[in-house]
């Protein structure tokens, strides 16, 4: 049995410990329970997506503008780079926790952040290309038919779920991209939503094919502020800045009430809600998005001030942006800062990406 913590599934509660998920033997996978101790440094970023429909790109709260885009070429914005402050700005006298993954202490839960996050570090970027958003399930499913790719989730037979009702997370038989919640499920009538239950290996191997790459943590994050100065969401520093949700997350008290006031339980149709400033769709919220990197929790400590790649190795990919899956009682981490991981093996219903190209591609 393989365990590993701080993943997707258990986002955290602010308490001590880890989520864990442990995988069933294929022999066992009846069982099909996740042993979720959620904790103080699950995963999700979740930062919704743009503050107010009425707003323009570069206005609203301290809408600063650092680059702005260029243009948009087949599915992809072309971001022109420059220099921006990564990581959490939160002091360090503020941390407390459990000595491994710390967190600060904040008014609202959902603003309190890790370690992981620390220090805030000047990163410059070159140009890139990034998808405007979410590979679909349209597109993942042309991609199989050109390839006949195989996902890891539909090799081993199950996939963790998290269904409407339940308390807890489940391996699944049968679950995979095209059955999110099972053998009785199908993305019929949802080709406009995004892919999951697509591993980091999935995820890579679908973006070689169309020529692109997954994007590094840092042009993740750099993309998901949209060019805007040390706020907590893409939009500013309210999740719900006058009662309005720009994003797709879990409203009300998790596990046992979803207001659904964004209009969904699970994934909803790629730019359902308005972009950031860069244009770009659902940076937060709706699925977690895998990025290039490996993880490191002291990554930021020696990192790169130019285009940084990550840790040469790990165990853990990183995952950016939090899910529909995600609440303030919860999660607490719809915040452009917050770094998640996962094995790259591993597949969930709350997880999927989108693709990056160098500029000089074009």
């Amino acid at each position: 049995m393989a365990r590993w913590g701080r993943s997707i599934p258990g986002m955290s509660d602010r308490s001590v410990g880890f989520s864990e998920v442990e995988y069933p033997d294929r022999e066992a996978m009846k069982t099909r329970r996740v042993h979720a101790a959620c904790a103080a440094g699950a995963l999700v970023l979740v930062a919704l997506i743009w503050v107010s429909f009425s707003q323009r790109p570069g206005q609203g709260p301290t809408g600063e503008r650092e680059t702005p885009p260029q243009k948009t070429v087949a599915g992809m914005k072309l971001l022109s780079g420059g220099s921006f402050e990564m990581g959490s700005p939160y002091p360090q006298s503020h941390a407390s926790g459990d000595g491994h993954h710390r967190r600060a202490k904040a008014p609202d839960p959902a603003h309190e952040i890790y370690e992981d996050e620390r220090p805030v570090h000047r990163v410059t970027l070159s140009p890139f290309f990034i998808d405007v958003h979410e590979v679909t399930n349209e597109e993942f499913a042309e991609f199989v038919r050109a390839t006949g790719y195989v996902t890891e989730a539909e090799r081993k037979g199950a996939s963790w779920v998290f269904r409407r009702g339940a308390k807890d997370w489940e391996w699944v038989e049968g679950a995979n991209w095209r059955h999110p919640l099972g053998p009785d499920d199908s993305i019929e009538g949802r080709m406009n939503h995004p892919v999951v239950h697509v591993s980091w290996n999935d995820a890579a191997a679908y973006c070689r094919w169309a020529g692109k790459r997954l994007p590094t943590e840092a042009e993740w994050e750099y993309a998901a502020r949209g060019g805007r100065r040390g706020q907590t969401y893409p939009w500013g520093d309210a999740l719900k800045p006058g009662g309005q949700v720009l994003a797709n997350f879990w409203q009300g008290h998790w596990p046992e009430k979803n207001l659904l006031e964004d209009g969904y339980y699970y994934t909803a149709p790629v730019c359902s809600f308005a972009p950031n400033d860069f244009g770009l769709c659902d940076m937060v919220g709706n699925v977690w998005e895998w990025t290039a990197d490996w993880y490191a929790e002291d990554y930021y400590r020696h990192s790169p001030s130019v285009n940084p790649q990550g840790p040469s190795s790990g165990q853990m990919r990183v995952a950016r942006g939090g899910s529909w899956f995600c609440s303030p009682n919860y999660c607490g981490a719809y915040r452009v800062a917050f770094r998640g991981k996962s094995p790259p093996e591993a597949s969930f219903n709350n997880v999927g990406f989108r693709c990056a190209q160098d500029a000089k591609a074009r």
